[in-house]
């Protein structure tokens, strides 16, 4: 019968998946170069201007492992530094990870499933928003994903993969704050595995030679990370904040149908992306429940799933809310998505009635492509490329100030190295503290300089035009504080898609 007839294969894997991995690559290939690059991508470009060395020490200012970096510096060997040039680590990154999604869940819970978890990989907001980023997190995720899987297969008996877990542990720690988090719970799984089957009489399934060459290997990779976040154990990021009970529900949320702000509930009702999550949810629990019900080996690949979603969040969360530190930042935990969309996918498959799947398809899908639609056609990440490229050309008669500090980086990416940024910001806490203005400048080769400065600046005496770029409103509110030499200039502002004067 026609049903029964095998699926077309190229290369030896099913067009059916191959089909996926190309709707995946299409969603994050779309529109690339299309988004402005924004503060931290700016960052991005900053950082590797420096030389490697340079980009080493960097790590010891920033609080981000030099990885990700050093990626972002060969590929540019090669790419253009344009926004497309900039993100295609990132989006080969996200691409590699479904690729090893699917390939492991095809090889342990058959064809059907891959395909859902690759459809849930595949069309993820969250995934597909850092793929587009020129950050480290989508590296992060597929060096997370591999991780998983490698260990999975070498406990399985598969001695080779060993060397896989290595590197990929290794990289994770290299790469983000988190990935050295995910390194600790991988080794601890690793061992506690083994001193499981001991206790219990039973065979380990490697011999210890391996084992212990690549626990050696593991520690020995993420040492020196180890080190790095010992130096920098008092510096701070940006956009962080002490977590509330509430921000796990947002990291749910976020896991389910994307991050809120780029993909909202674009012209759907307010409660559909909760209706998405519990699915999501049900999903996962009903995937739990095929791993529990299969054999001892998959209920510790359970256990190992589980406390990879749960415990770096919730860890994370604890330290934060009894120290008082802010370290909460959402985009950190994209890998453990991946592992919630493989117990989705699993307990989706699993679902024997085909309308139910259907129904739990469309609540799902609903939420995702009314996001995506948004996404990809209204939210910007930044008016960065539309206002810096309406500046007029930069002479001694104008000037560009960013407002706050922090948009240098986006002005450097745009404007490139040689322009000097002004800024102005209190001299101390208060609304009611003096001002005083910062200079920014940066050379080839070096990280920026920023410096005080005066009205008495030789090169300010000649200005006639203020560009201030940030946001018009706080601009107009800040402006009575900025020193009296710049309040005499002509001050203009973006918004509204154009330049145009302050007082207009």
């Amino acid at each position: 019968m026609a049903e029964n007839k095998p699926e077309k294969r190229i290369l030896g894997v099913r067009c059916s998946l191959l089909t996926i991995l190309l709707l995946g690559s299409v969603l994050r290939f779309l529109y690339l170069g299309r988004q402005s690059v924004w503060v931290d991508e700016g960052f991005s470009w900053l950082a590797v201007q420096l030389s490697f060395w340079g980009v080493t020490r960097l790590s010891l200012y920033d609080v981000h492992p030099p990885l990700y970096y050093y990626l972002l510096k060969v590929s540019l060997w090669f790419l253009p530094d344009t926004e497309f040039g900039m993100r295609f680590v990132s989006v080969l990154s996200s691409v590699a990870t479904l690729a090893v999604m699917m390939a492991f869940v095809n090889r342990r819970w058959g064809h059907r499933a891959a395909c859902y978890v690759g459809l849930l990989a595949a069309v993820s907001p969250f995934d597909i928003y850092y793929a587009q980023e020129a950050r480290m997190y989508a590296l992060l995720a597929f060096l997370f994903v591999l991780a998983f899987t490698e260990l999975v297969e070498a406990l399985d008996g598969k001695t080779v993969h060993l060397i896989g877990w290595v590197a990929a542990t290794t990289g994770m720690a290299w790469t983000y704050a988190y990935g050295l988090l995910a390194a600790f719970l991988q080794i601890g799984f690793f061992v506690l595995y083994w001193a499981w089957q001991r206790l219990r009489g039973r065979p380990f399934p490697l011999r210890p030679k391996p084992v212990l060459a690549a626990l050696a290997g593991a520690l020995l990779g993420i040492a020196p990370i180890v080190y790095l976040f010992y130096r920098i154990r008092h510096n701070e990021s940006g956009s962080v904040w002490a977590p509330a009970v509430s921000d796990l529900l947002v990291l749910v949320r976020w896991w389910a149908t994307g991050p809120t702000d780029a993909f909202p509930a674009f012209r759907i009702p307010w409660w559909a992306p909760d209706v998405s999550t519990a699915v999501m949810i049900g999903c996962v629990v009903l995937g739990a429940r095929q791993l529990w019900r299969r054999d001892e080996f998959h209920r510790w690949i359970l256990y190992f799933a589980a406390a990879l979603i749960v415990l770096p969040p919730a860890m994370v969360f604890a330290y934060s809310t009894l120290s008082g530190h802010p370290f909460w930042l959402t985009r950190g935990f994209l890998p453990a998505a991946h592992i919630l969309y493989l117990l989705a996918g699993v307990g989706l498959s699993a679902v024997g009635s085909r309308a139910l799947r259907g129904i739990a398809i469309v609540a799902l899908g609903v939420s995702i492509v009314a996001g995506e639609m948004f996404y990809y056609t209204r939210f910007e990440k930044s008016p960065a490329a539309s206002a810096f490229h309406s500046l007029p050309p930069i002479t001694p008669q104008r000037v560009v100030m960013v407002n706050p500090l922090w948009l240098d980086n986006e002005a450097f990416y745009y404007l490139r190295a040689q322009t000097t940024l002004w800024s102005a910001e209190p001299t101390s806490a208060g609304e009611n503290s003096p001002w005083r203005l910062l200079c920014i400048t940066r050379r080839n080769g070096e990280r920026r300089r920023i410096t005080w400065a005066t009205c008495d600046e030789e090169s300010l005496q000649a200005v006639s035009d203020v560009y201030a770029y940030g946001d018009a409103s706080e601009i107009r509110t800040n402006r009575i504080h900025w020193p009296s030499c710049l309040l005499t200039k002509k001050i203009w502002v973006f918004e509204r898609s154009r330049w145009h004067l302050l007082d207009e």
